[in-house]
């Protein structure tokens, strides 16, 4: 069975390498820092804490939430703690069925999968509805990134899954087949769909493509074609710039993260398969534990306002939501717009997702 739903997509989407990546699997727990979100600081300012995947926050490129910080502080008299534990949303999702306390206000980077598989472990609600006339931003933002059918969610960026390849080393390849060429044999890598985002999206694009029937045998198929499959999009991404393998699964604006640094633009070209990318929708969510709905509210109002968004598109290397937004010029030239973008929402990720992952793990990594 093919599960597709189209988005209607206006402006270069994109997304960070090095600030777009959060696991989806829910089975670990940990936390990197724990700040309260109701203790006031040294000059008894408020205090949100708010929770988020290290890399918006420490990138070692660039990453939005320094900034963040310092504009949302000086603008409402707040102080502002970044909480971004190893383990990500599965952090909360623990505590919160543990009993205990989750401290942070609201989690930034909530994407349909994360929303999905967190929907099926916790007991009760880790997250609560926004009533979004509260928001003044909330209006323009468009129809199509929302994902959330119980209105958790209020979506913050969106980006596409492509094929990064050195165009000075091997020719383009056009679809999913042409990935199976021998001239890319050993030369691609990607990452596990159970540790990265891009792994899963990727993942879930051949889903779609070769439909709940076949997409296993596509995956042997790459595996017979010695595809490399790594632990985390950083791995992968450290041996395109190293020159180990010329072709591996990123983002289809990795153009415009490459001109930023001067990179060889000759090398880092962008293939949409089929003319296709895979939509990666990512919100913000407020935890059911809150205690200061007004201060969060107007964290969620800032993040979406056409500056913040702005930034965010260029920090984080993604297209904004809000509409209003005006883009970096580096788009305009660099970045690439799929035609077509394939996108499987919460309610055909519902009951799915885990078997399709279980499914690919026991045909795949049991068979490696």
């Amino acid at each position: 069975m093919r599960r597709r739903t189209f988005l209607t997509s206006s402006g270069a989407l994109a997304t960070a390498g090095l600030a777009g990546c959060s696991a989806v699997d829910l089975e670990n727990g940990d936390s990197g820092n724990e700040a309260g979100s109701t203790e006031g600081s040294v000059d008894d300012d408020p205090v949100l804490t708010v929770g988020t995947y290290s890399s918006f926050v420490d990138a070692p490129s660039d990453s939005p939430g320094e900034w963040i910080k310092d504009e949302f502080e000086d603008r409402h008299d707040v102080e502002l703690e970044w909480e971004f534990p190893e383990q990500e949303l599965n952090y909360y999702a623990e505590r919160h069925n543990e009993g205990l306390d989750v401290e942070a206000e609201l989690y930034v980077g909530v994407r349909p999968q994360n929303l999905v598989r967190v929907d099926e472990r916790v007991d009760g609600d880790l997250f609560t509805t926004t009533n979004e006339s509260v928001l003044s931003n909330a209006g323009d933002i468009g129809d199509e990134y929302y994902f959330d059918p119980y209105d958790r969610v209020v979506p913050v960026f969106r980006s596409h899954c492509g094929i990064v390849y050195d165009g000075r080393n091997v020719t383009e390849p056009e679809t999913f087949e042409d990935l199976l060429d021998d001239q890319y044999e050993g030369q691609i890598a990607l990452s596990n769909p159970y540790d990265s985002t891009t792994g899963l999206l990727f993942f879930l694009w051949t889903v779609d493509m070769f439909g709940e029937d076949d997409y296993l045998d596509y995956w042997a198929d790459l595996v017979d074609n010695d595809v490399r499959i790594l632990n985390a999009w950083n791995d992968v991404y450290d041996q395109f710039e190293n020159e180990e393998v010329p072709v591996v699964v990123s983002y289809t604006n990795d153009r415009v993260y490459a001109s930023r640094f001067d990179n060889d633009l000759d090398k880092h070209q962008v293939a949409t398969l089929h003319d296709q990318g895979y939509a990666n929708m990512a919100g913000m969510a407020r935890f059911a534990d809150g205690t200061d709905d007004e201060l969060a509210h107007q964290f969620m109002d800032f993040i979406l306002e056409p500056e913040v968004q702005a930034v965010i598109a260029e920090r984080n290397v993604t297209g904004p939501v809000n509409e209003e937004t005006d883009l970096p010029d580096a788009y305009a030239e660099y970045a690439i717009q799929p035609e077509e973008t394939v996108f499987f929402g919460y309610d055909e990720l519902e009951g799915n997702l885990t078997g399709w992952l279980d499914e690919w793990e026991r045909e795949v990594v049991g068979s490696s």
